[in-house]
């Protein structure tokens, strides 16, 4: 019986070391939670205005035009940081499995700055019109912008 209970405590002191040492590690080139606003929180209201990111892309639709069916074309969406805080991307995402947020800023980027938002759409079975949307989350009010880009696909026909 001694053997089993020697085993639980040395299982209990492993899994405590190994709490503190990940809670020691080194968190370098980490994005802190202190550049992230949200002025609406009851906490932290205050009447004084707070430094904030703000996004302006140069453009919000693209129009691809025409693509052959299964071809691939990439999307760049260019913004800017209007704001008087350092502007977080936290997450790009999609509409559909056939439209790939390729690159985007993983850094912040600072007061003035720029930056660009690279789409990759894949055209294969995907004949005629197309609009697929790209949700661009970040750290500024409102946090979620919503790009589009459209697309006519031409192909063989599907007559049989």
């Amino acid at each position: 019986m001694k053997p089993c209970y020697l085993n639980v405590k040395l299982l209990v002191c492993s899994a405590f070391l190994l709490c503190l040492t990940k809670c020691d590690m080194d968190k370098k080139g980490k994005v802190g939670t202190d550049l992230i606003h949200i002025p609406a929180t009851a906490s932290s209201y205050s009447t004084s205005p707070k430094a904030l990111p703000a996004i302006a892309f140069v453009d919000t639709l693209v129009d691809i035009g025409i693509v052959s069916e299964g071809t691939q074309a990439d999307v760049i969406f260019n913004f800017f940081n209007t704001g008087t805080a350092p502007l977080i991307l936290s997450d790009v995402s999609t509409s559909c499995g056939c439209t790939l947020a390729e690159k985007w800023p993983r850094e912040p980027i600072e007061s003035g700055g720029s930056g660009k938002v690279v789409v990759r759409f894949d055209s294969r079975g995907r004949v005629g019109d197309n609009r697929k949307e790209v949700y661009v989350v970040t750290n500024a009010v409102p946090a979620t912008r919503i790009l589009v880009l459209t697309a006519e696909v031409i192909g063989p026909s599907s007559k049989k």
